[in-house]
């Protein structure tokens, strides 16, 4: 997506309707935002209890063996993937799901470790676990 041709389009529409909708609408979000669609696709739930941090992913369509995780950083899970359609393109209709590659970043509550991550994906949902690293505080009792 060329940002540079929307800013011109825009440029040019302002000349002949003289108004600041334009203005007011990329003063929310910029052009590049509109486009995106990853916003609402593989949506995802955090939990935590005293011992462990949990990640719930949506992944419908998404096979195991089509799906890749790792960790960037220790606070960042890459999940990359393809999701395949069931039937043909040339028998589609109308389409509102997602098929094809995807790649979401999800920034993650706690640091960890990637051979302290256990995976599961089931019935579409891919469940995420690993353990909580609480630092535990010592009082000195000479005070």
């Amino acid at each position: 997506m060329d940002i540079e041709k929307i800013r011109k389009w825009l440029e040019i529409t302002n000349e002949y309707k003289q108004s600041d909708f334009w203005s007011n609408v990329l003063k929310q979000k910029a052009p590049e935002h509109f486009f995106e669609s990853e916003t609402r696709m593989f949506v995802y739930d955090l939990f935590q209890d005293e011992e462990s941090n949990y990640i719930i992913v949506e992944m419908p369509g998404v096979f195991q063996e089509e799906l890749s995780i790792r960790l960037v950083s220790k606070t960042q899970l890459l999940i990359k993937g393809i999701v395949t359609p069931v039937f043909p393109a040339e028998m589609e209709v109308l389409r509102e799901r997602f098929y094809g590659e995807f790649e979401r970043v999800i920034k993650l509550p706690e640091s960890t470790e990637s051979h302290l991550l256990q995976l599961q994906l089931s019935n579409g949902l891919l469940h995420i676990s690993y353990p909580r690293q609480i630092e535990t505080v010592a009082f000195d009792k000479g005070i």
